[in-house]
């Protein structure tokens, strides 16, 4: 992926998991206690909206992670109009087995993004990798899928929404340049 695909400023963000109350909160989860503060999938699912309308710019470009929506696939394109970011690139995460179906409310769908910003070469899949692409150079790597369970490793980072809850005490979407000073 090119530069020249990035507009405005480049966000990231992973596994929003759409519809999926059990990943809500412990007053919605039949199984686990959730992994969110969430009362109600509705809660968790239009806070995660508002969050990236209000961070990220109709012009920006926002590069999801995977695992977009769980449970009724016919619901992405609901979901991703509600996003008022015109580009969206989207990686293929385990939940996401009928996204091609849907690939024009994208800019893209990939199963990784090899991307060079600003001179540093990021490397971005929904998977942690132990090693990625020039990783012995120095090159980024983000990923999602983990929900902040593993630790990063060299200069790789979980960027899913349970790690910027931890990280930020709201649930919201990194920016590139941000992700480059919290590893450096």
């Amino acid at each position: 992926m090119k530069n020249n695909l990035i507009k405005g400023t480049p966000w990231v963000w992973s596994d929003l998991h759409f519809g999926h109350k059990n990943i809500a909160g412990e007053a919605c989860s039949v199984w686990k206690k959730g992994y969110r503060t969430f009362s109600s999938v509705e809660e968790m699912d239009d806070t995660l909206i508002n969050q990236i309308n209000n961070y990220v710019g109709r012009d920006d470009t926002l590069f999801l992670l995977g695992d977009f929506c769980i449970a009724n696939h016919g619901y992405i394109p609901m979901y991703r109009e509600r996003i008022n970011c015109k580009n969206i690139h989207m990686l293929i995460g385990n939940h996401d087995r009928h996204l091609d179906r849907y690939a024009k409310y994208f800019s893209s769908i990939n199963d990784v993004f090899h991307l060079n910003y600003n001179g540093r070469q990021i490397f971005m899949s929904h998977y942690g990798h132990r090693v990625w692409k020039n990783s012995h150079r120095g090159a980024i790597h983000l990923y999602g899928h983990s929900h902040g369970s593993l630790p990063c490793l060299g200069r790789s980072m979980d960027v899913g929404v349970d790690v910027s809850y931890l990280l930020f005490d709201e649930y919201r979407p990194f920016t590139l340049d941000e992700i480059i000073v919290l590893l450096e």
